[in-house]
């Protein structure tokens, strides 16, 4: 189903790659979960000060790598605010282990990212996707921290209520979301294979579909190989039907200790799209192209 869309310099296709920070540090319970899970004592070593390290905070290795290929890449930064339950154990991953966004650390390495040419937007907390006011500070407590407007959001799981989380997050200022793709799956969702406006031509506001997520590709092909081909055919289909494949790539995948192949997978995506002739953008990039 080839689409009438002009890509740069006569590009046959597109990509968009994304991280999303929901995590910045590994905490104990991480920790101790991953090796009850796995057996392996690299993950107690990492409770230990004199082996302490921090293998979520990937951020100069994939500014490095992106670097390296001349491209760039939008960040999406988590302000999540949801309260435990305490005898609701099914909340304590979604309300423990976050970071704070206003921590020196990380008010550092975002303003790092946008100088340097990288996207900041806002990766909408869990329960934000049907609440404006949650939407409306969280976009407002980004733009203090990074010192301008920012205009694009994705919701923490994916969160949608389609389409009150696109008016939600109109209301609140938002220009595009890139929260529309798979949990479990990748491809293209309802076959829907470059950005579109939900509420008609004449509306500004953009859904940038999610194409390839890490987790997702490997829940349905764990092995590296069979990973590889998948993204091998979603790259063939694109470049055939004029697509924009949109890669979300969590910052913390990128060590091979805890996800073995996760980081070369997504160094092979950006090889394999330089090689076919895509055109690379951040989701402000495409926004630009299609508002």
């Amino acid at each position: 189903m080839a689409v009438n869309v002009e890509w740069p310099e006569g590009k046959k296709f597109a990509i968009c790659l994304t991280h999303d920070v929901d995590r910045v540090d590994k905490k104990w319970w991480h920790s101790l979960y991953y090796f009850l899970k796995t057996g392996r004592g690299y993950h107690l070593k990492t409770l230990i000060t004199k082996y302490r390290q921090n293998p979520y905070w990937n951020f100069g290795r994939i500014m490095e790598l992106e670097d390296k290929y001349g491209v760039r890449s939008t960040f999406f930064f988590l302000n999540e605010s949801k309260k435990p339950q305490i005898f609701n154990p099914k909340t304590y991953p979604l309300s423990f282990g976050y970071y704070n966004i206003t921590d020196p650390k990380i008010v550092e390495i975002i303003k790092l990212l946008d100088e340097g040419g990288w996207e900041i937007a806002v990766h909408g907390s869990y329960d934000s996707y049907k609440n404006i006011r949650l939407l409306k500070e969280e976009k407002k407590t980004l733009e203090s921290v990074v010192g301008h407007e920012i205009i694009g959001i994705r919701q923490h799981y994916l969160n949608l209520e389609i389409p009150t989380t696109w008016r939600l997050q109109k209301e609140a200022g938002f220009k595009y979301d890139a929260s529309f793709g798979y949990r479990r799956d990748v491809g293209f969702r309802k076959n829907k294979i470059i950005p579109f406006k939900p509420f008609g031509d004449e509306d500004d506001f953009l859904v940038i579909p999610t194409t390839i997520m890490d987790s997702a590709l490997f829940y349905k092909y764990p092995a590296f190989e069979s990973a590889w081909r998948r993204i091998l055919e979603i790259f063939k289909y694109a470049e055939k039907n004029g697509a924009l494949v949109t890669v979300l790539w969590h910052q913390r995948v990128f060590n091979e200790n805890e996800f073995p192949g996760w980081g070369r997978i997504y160094e092979k995506i950006i090889q394999e799209g330089i090689r076919r002739g895509a055109w690379f953008g951040t989701c402000r990039d495409v926004y630009e192209r299609f508002k």
